[in-house]
């Protein structure tokens, strides 16, 4: 497998040359609530401890997330907005938490995404059982209450569902990176572009953001509805275009600390030749995904009107699809403007380093003791971490 990076000077370029392949546009509509959300999510997880210090909650604010659920949820206010913006924060501490050696631990990931998972069987009312876990489960705990409270069960439950789909591709994740076969008979690490979507679909975490455009636009669609056609396949190409994106948006990334689960890197290993050669396929295919999804938009009023569908139903499905047209142009425009995938990003994940909030399981320190190595730095985990001032308004 290419395990070498792109040379520095040559990676501040490459992200806006790669990005101009893409036939879709890269939203710049923005929520006008986007900076208090901003405020709002930074406060919410130092209040629950993710952050050790000032530099921590820099660097975070860097990279801007608040930008990615403003382009999202360009229509959502308020405690809406603040609400997808707590879950779009939590999915990027949660997902960070893997990019060092518990990543490549299967049974210590099983055992987190399980915990998880409990919080998830919890009654959703506030005052319920938990607490004391740690920075993650508590301010997931928080958080799952706040998603699911008041909603109609058919939404829960299809939300759960989506959640605990995104939950289990961590494991499978692991599984692949250490060659261990997973359970349905898989093996190794992906074998071709259709094995990086086969997973990524749902360790992108697209589905969970969907859902929230329901409860945010005051509608729910029917499950025979959501999971027909043409919507399932119309969400599906909604996660296709967003991994492609993500996968050469991250790319010099991922190189840098050799992640196999990327299909810019798969095809480049299967096809040989160049990079770029590489970079302009998996384009082509998220164009691709894309005009068929505005293909179908297009053919959608007629379908509903055949299908004798009301004009609810009709005003709904329209806000629905809005909503996937906003994940897929709103991840490309944040895409260009976090530092999560420039040069900085790049180096921030370099030679080892992590995030720091990425030890935030403790999982790391067991792993470290388990083989007799060192203990960490004083003041690198979890149990030392003090709580940040409730107003980061310093923040640029």
């Amino acid at each position: 497998m290419h395990t070498h990076a792109s040379r520095p000077h040559a990676r501040q370029s490459a992200l806006p040359r790669r990005a101009a392949l893409f036939d879709f546009p890269a939203s710049a509509d923005l929520s006008p609530d986007t900076g208090a959300a901003r405020q709002h999510t930074i406060q919410w997880l130092s209040r629950f401890r993710v952050f050790e210090n000032h530099a921590s909650v820099e660097e975070y604010d860097a990279l801007r997330f608040d930008v990615l659920t403003g382009l999202f949820y360009p229509r959502a206010t308020g405690a809406d907005l603040n609400l997808g913006s707590d879950l779009v924060g939590w999915y990027f501490v949660f997902d960070d938490q893997f990019d060092g050696e518990l990543g490549c631990r299967p049974e210590e990931v099983a055992r987190l995404v399980a915990d998880v998972i409990r919080v998830t069987e919890e009654d959703t009312a506030p005052g319920g059982t938990g607490g004391g876990e740690g920075p993650l489960l508590e301010s997931f705990r928080d958080l799952w209450r706040r998603i699911n409270s008041g909603r109609p069960r058919v939404w829960r439950d299809r939300f759960r569902h989506h959640w605990l789909e995104y939950l289990h591709s961590y494991h499978r994740e692991a599984l692949e990176r250490t060659g261990a076969p997973p359970a349905d008979g898989g093996g190794d690490a992906p074998r071709s572009v259709e094995d990086v979507l086969a997973l990524r679909r749902h360790s992108i975490g697209v589905q969970p953001c969907l859902d929230l455009n329901e409860p945010f636009g005051g509608y729910t669609l029917p499950s025979a509805l959501h999971g027909g056609f043409p919507l399932a396949r119309m969400r599906e190409a909604t996660d296709d275009v967003v991994v492609f994106t993500n996968d050469i948006a991250s790319l010099d990334k991922e190189l840098a600390v050799g992640d196999v689960h990327n299909s810019v890197i798969v095809q480049w290993k299967l096809a040989g030749g160049g990079l770029e050669d590489a970079v302009r396929h998996i384009a082509g295919l998220a164009n691709a995904r894309y005009g068929w999804f505005e293909e179908t938009a297009a053919r959608l009023p007629e379908l509903l009107a055949e299908a004798g569908a009301d004009p609810g139903t009709h005003r709904a499905v329209g806000r629905y699809v809005d909503g996937m047209r906003h994940v897929m142009t709103g991840n490309l425009g944040w895409s260009l403007r976090t530092a999560r995938y420039d040069e900085r990003g790049t180096e921030a994940v370099s030679g080892g380093r992590q995030r720091p909030w990425a030890r935030l399981t403790g999982a790391e320190d067991l792993i470290r003791a388990g083989r007799g190595a060192p203990p960490p730095p004083p003041g690198s985990g979890p149990d030392t971490r003090q709580p940040m001032p409730s107003e980061p308004s310093q923040l640029a």
